[in-house]
């Protein structure tokens, strides 16, 4: 399904919802209404919430179950995220001039959002939505125990989704938190941040982790496991890839990464193709070149008889200044494919890399098509025949895909640890994402209230209440200014 259609049907299920909800609300549906009244949900123009109750005997029991371990720890929290605040807008400000100095090198971006369809692909949607909904809903429960831990009320927890975004909040009296003191406001205030920074930090070290914890089940680092190949991929066929076949190299280059894969892809499209040092028996041996041969209308020359499939033409990568006895050898020569490269003994770009009695053949394409030699074997570790590839290579990336991990034995799914990976990816950029967004001065985020906490932690002495308050409104709009530049530029980045 593509996104138009994801979106198209995701607004139709809303439509039908608010519908069916105003319909019976017209008709005074009294079951209907006590339902809604009981339950706590609520429908809106693409949006349904859910506010409860239901949980608020269980935060208590929590706070209470290890009362100076949540003392420790939303003090530290409070202090780590003060030591943040001036990072995180200095990281803001820096993807700003990044983005205004084009010809500086952009380490630092500004926020993008990430869209399905867009920047995510559209399978990988359930990772999306289920690590927004936990981050949120960490960040929320951070508030909920701060608060009961500093003798707040909870009035309830609430659920939201809006449209395809999911989302969490609490109900907390925000007249009972300002009547705190500061620092005890921001143990409160900072404490969905905390939550979110140390969420991230564990899926990173858990996904770094992930290697060592699954190897009594897995080997790591050692190729690739094919893990799906589309019915149309150019890669399939009887002598093609298999679904748990592993590559361990491509072009002569060994891959433990898809990241090793996709650059090695990149380069093969990018480069001229590669030749590979033949001998000089094999050619004499093999070579069925036509008289007649022609250049075709792609630049190439043809020189095997139309009716070989198994042959390719070759051309001779002679270099005048280096070769010796390559003068002897015809320019282009038709060769069985997988007998040139299986003999060859390296890849080369020109003879003279190539040892004696060996000659430097490409085969002859001039455009998008590359012959690409993949290494393989099975799950089990028995060789496999080379998969000769002849087309273009931007095919093997959107019709493959990898796992680096294989299974040690052959009932385990190919998908477990890449799931684990996308989902720990995930889950440290989202759960970054939302803490340094409430880290900004930006009004209904928790930035708005923590400064304005700060501000009175830190300048009450100097400062009355009226100059605090002008102090706090300037570094709203400041931030807000500075939010909104970042997230504005990082959506036309990826329009």
């Amino acid at each position: 399904m593509d996104i138009i259609s994801f979106l198209g049907t995701v607004a139709l299920i809303h439509c039908a919802f608010y519908f069916t909800d105003q319909f019976l609300k017209s008709c005074m549906n009294v079951p209907y209404l006590y339902f809604l009244e009981n339950v706590g949900v609520t429908v809106k123009p693409l949006q349904i919430h859910w506010f409860t109750t239901a949980f608020n005997r269980s935060v208590n029991k929590w706070t209470l179950w290890r009362p100076r371990f949540f003392k420790i720890w939303f003090t530290i929290g409070a202090v780590v995220v003060l030591i943040l605040l001036l990072p995180t807008i200095i990281l803001l400000i820096s993807g700003l001039v990044n983005h205004w100095r084009p010809s500086a090198d952009p380490t630092v971006a500004p926020l993008q959002p990430m869209v399905p369809g867009i920047n995510i692909p559209v399978k990988e949607f359930p990772y999306y939505f289920l690590t927004i909904l936990v981050a949120s809903i960490i960040h929320e429960i951070g508030h909920a125990i701060a608060a009961v831990k500093e003798d707040v009320h909870v009035n309830g927890f609430g659920f939201l989704l809006l449209f395809i975004l999911p989302g969490a909040y609490v109900d907390v009296p925000t007249e009972d938190i300002r009547a705190l003191s500061p620092f005890r406001q921001l143990k409160i205030l900072c404490a969905g941040v905390w939550h979110n920074v140390m969420l991230a930090v564990m899926a990173l070290a858990f996904g770094l982790a992930l290697p060592y914890l699954l190897y009594p089940l897995y080997i790591h680092g050692q190729g690739l496991t094919v893990m799906t190949l589309s019915q149309d991929s150019p890669a399939r066929g009887t002598t093609g890839l298999e679904v748990g076949d592993v590559v361990t190299g491509i072009n002569r280059h060994p891959v433990a990464s898809v990241a090793e894969w996709n650059q090695h892809l990149v380069t093969t499209v990018t480069s001229d193709q590669i030749g590979f040092c033949v001998p000089e028996s094999v050619v004499h041996t093999h070579d069925e070149t036509i008289h007649h041969a022609f250049e075709g209308a792609d630049g190439s020359v043809q020189c095997c008889d139309g009716d070989s499939e198994a042959h390719l033409c070759f051309e001779l990568k002679e270099s005048h200044e280096a070769d010796n006895g390559v003068a002897a050898m015809q320019p282009f020569s038709c060769l069985p494919a997988r007998i040139a490269v299986s003999l060859s003994i390296k890849t080369c770009t020109t003879s003279a890399s190539c040892p004696t009695d060996t000659h430097c053949l490409a085969p002859s394409l001039r455009n998008a098509s590359r012959l690409v030699q993949i290494w393989r074997k099975e799950g089990n570790g028995k060789s496999k025949d080379d998969v000769l590839y002849l087309g273009p290579p931007v095919y093997l990336y959107h019709t493959l895909s990898f796992t680096s991990y294989i299974p040690k034995y052959p009932f385990l799914p190919l998908y477990w640890p890449n799931s684990l990976e996308i989902y720990c990816d995930y889950m440290v950029k989202f759960s970054g994402a939302l803490a340094v967004l409430n880290m900004v001065p930006v009004i209904y985020l928790d930035g708005y209230w923590i400064f304005g906490a700060v501000i009175d932690l830190f300048l009450s002495t100097w400062l009355d209440q009226v100059a605090r308050r002008i102090v706090h409104a300037i570094l709203t709009l400041l931030g807000t200014i500075l939010l909104v530049l970042n997230i504005g530029i990082g959506v036309w980045s990826i329009l």
